[in-house]
């Protein structure tokens, strides 16, 4: 019976008598032992206790209390690792659950934007609604595949996109205008799910839907030192009265909380506005940006702050460990 945190003083009523048989035994033992090899002559029994509690009992009393300290020691570790396992698979079940909820969110809310369209196509352009309606079965069907994930390969993240965009296409017609820049040995790299969309889908909303003449998109994903660079970016003005640094949207929102959750905060979603000049004169032009870490390898800068190379190259950053950066470097080398 092992000691029990809450109960010494049960415990002890118990292994202070088992103690002494334990020990006594161990002196009659040994006397017999030394007796058939002619060590000791023959002696009482009070003789034998009386010299053995002298020369062993403190020894024997000793290895009792040890093992069983250590036997308690073992016991409580046990208990400790089985609740920190419990904690650990608790804080898991309640992360999955959280994001099949954001996940769950994010389902109506796509749906209804992509119905909406439907319905203002089936007036004007009941073909086009039709065939808006066919792929929207597609990508539901596509979506369902990839829900139960939060990671997927960009590959199959480009190929949703593309089936969202194939969407608005039929509703903006010419005045979308998508563009795509991805390398291709970036491709199997993973990245959360649903990562693009709600990106793309603020700059339809902010860049292309307010503006008669529509806009450019352009989607890129390539390497960049220390990870995976995602962008989106448009050529709109940008929701004016949007604070920089926060999204507003269902999507955005969305998209933020998820990242938080996968990252456990060390992850930043902000809306961001790079100012160029164009030819002929031109206007500000807004991309969302954001940065993701994978672990606590990566190197984190301070929040908020991006890679700035040219106009309109902000965009979502995949930080990654050490390993991954020499996955990126064999496939690249492939």
């Amino acid at each position: 019976m092992p000691l029990q945190r809450g109960g010494v003083a049960k415990a002890m009523a118990v292994h202070v008598p088992l103690c002494v048989l334990v020990v006594t035994g161990q002196i009659l033992i040994v006397d017999r032992v030394s007796l058939s090899f002619g060590v000791v002559p023959e002696r009482a029994l009070d003789s034998i206790l009386a010299y053995g509690l002298r020369s062993y009992g403190d020894l024997f009393t000793v290895i009792y209390w040890a093992i069983l300290g250590a036997h308690a020691a073992m016991r409580w570790h046990e208990a400790w690792r089985a609740e920190a396992v419990r904690a650990a698979r608790l804080s898991s079940d309640l992360a999955q659950a959280q994001l099949a909820a954001l996940r769950a969110q994010l389902q109506p809310h796509f749906l209804f934007n992509a119905l909406n369209a439907v319905v203002a196509l089936v007036s004007e352009d009941p073909p086009a609604a039709k065939r808006v309606t066919v792929r929207l079965a597609e990508l539901l069907r596509a979506t369902l595949a990839a829900t139960e994930r939060s990671s997927l390969p960009l590959r199959e993240e480009l190929e949703l996109t593309r089936r969202y965009l194939d969407i608005e296409q039929v509703r903006f017609a010419e005045r979308l205008r998508v563009e795509w820049s991805v390398d291709a040995d970036v491709l199997d790299c993973e990245v959360p799910a649903f990562v693009l969309q709600p990106l793309v889908e603020n700059a339809l909303v902010h860049a292309i839907a307010p503006r008669a003449a529509g806009g450019q998109v352009a989607i890129g994903a390539a390497r960049v030192p220390g990870g995976l660079r995602l962008s989106v970016r448009d050529d709109g003005p940008g929701p004016v009265a949007v604070a920089p640094t926060r999204g507003s949207g269902t999507g955005l929102r969305n998209l933020r909380d998820r990242l938080d959750r996968l990252y456990d905060g060390r992850a930043s979603l902000s809306l961001t506005r790079a100012r160029r000049r164009a030819r002929g004169g031109g206007r500000g032009a807004d991309s969302c940006a954001g940065r993701l870490t994978r672990g606590a390898a990566c190197l984190v800068r301070a929040g908020g702050e991006h890679r700035r190379t040219r106009p309109l190259q902000q965009g979502p950053h995949l930080g990654c460990g050490k390993r991954w950066r020499r996955h990126l470097r064999r496939e690249g080398g492939r």
